[in-house]
């Protein structure tokens, strides 16, 4: 089902109708394009990446860190560079078929098409695609709009998780995405060295975590809320995200902050 493009923009601070012009205006030039298109914005002041692999620190964990964590397939040792988001769209008959998301230096050659954009705009037309596009597109974009140094998006991400209509996987992405805002948010990534102790808290709330939903989601709760302990409240916020349970929404729109 397709929502108004206006009430996707209402998490932003910018003015709506500029926003939304300036969107479909990146989206109208993305769909005339007869090849990649590579829109490039500001990023999270704290991200950094490689340009071309890793994206690492989305969200400013483990401060001086200087490798960067190849989101999704292990951590690479290159140094990990502050620089703008870049965002690959593949378009096929005028519909973006793929994205790929860079943080860091941009290669110097590139056979693709390029608009530079603002954090904002880009945001706007990134959350057009959460909202409307098919699956794969919907969940590949939801990474490049967290990394723009606009407002975090999670109201509009709460939106998708709560949506019933929505596809399993994009509904999956964004909780594991604002349960990563949640854990930024609490203070739970400032520090990594975990203690023996710590490490089998972790494990405990694993073993949890596998149990059916009707005994594992309550308690994956209870510790979210209670434990006095970083490391199972972390572990507790990851397995929630991993659920898919629509309860799991609630639970971190309370950590945000938001209904």
């Amino acid at each position: 089902m397709r929502r108004p493009l206006a009430l996707l923009l209402a998490w932003s601070s910018a003015s709506p109708l500029a926003s939304r012009a300036v969107a479909q205006t990146i989206a109208q030039r993305i769909a005339a394009a007869e090849r990649p298109v590579q829109v490039i914005y500001p990023s999270r002041p704290t991200a950094c990446g490689d340009g071309r692999s890793y994206i690492g620190q989305v969200f400013g964990d483990r401060p001086g860190d200087q490798t960067g964590s190849r989101i999704g397939d292990g951590w690479s040792r290159t140094p990990c560079i502050h620089g703008p988001a870049r965002v690959v769209a593949t378009v096929m008959g005028g519909e973006v078929t793929r994205l790929r998301a860079y943080v860091g230096p941009v290669p110097s050659t590139t056979d693709a098409e390029t608009i530079n954009a603002s954090a904002q705009d880009a945001a706007a037309w990134l959350g057009s695609l959460i909202s409307r596009d098919n699956s794969r597109v919907a969940s590949s974009a939801i990474l490049p709009l967290i990394l723009a140094d606009a407002p975090d998006p999670w109201p509009l991400l709460l939106r998708v998780a709560r949506d019933a209509e929505r596809s399993q996987s994009v509904r999956r992405e964004s909780l594991f995405w604002i349960g990563n805002g949640a854990v930024a948010r609490l203070g739970l990534e400032e520090s990594r060295d975990e203690s023996p102790d710590d490490e089998m808290r972790s494990q405990a709330v694993f073993v949890l975590s596998q149990r059916p939903k009707s005994e594992s989601v309550p308690a994956l709760i209870d510790v979210v809320r209670t434990s006095s302990h970083a490391s199972a409240r972390r572990s507790a916020i990851f397995w929630l995200g991993q659920s898919g349970d629509p309860r799991a929404a609630d639970v971190f729109a309370e950590l945000l902050g938001l209904r």
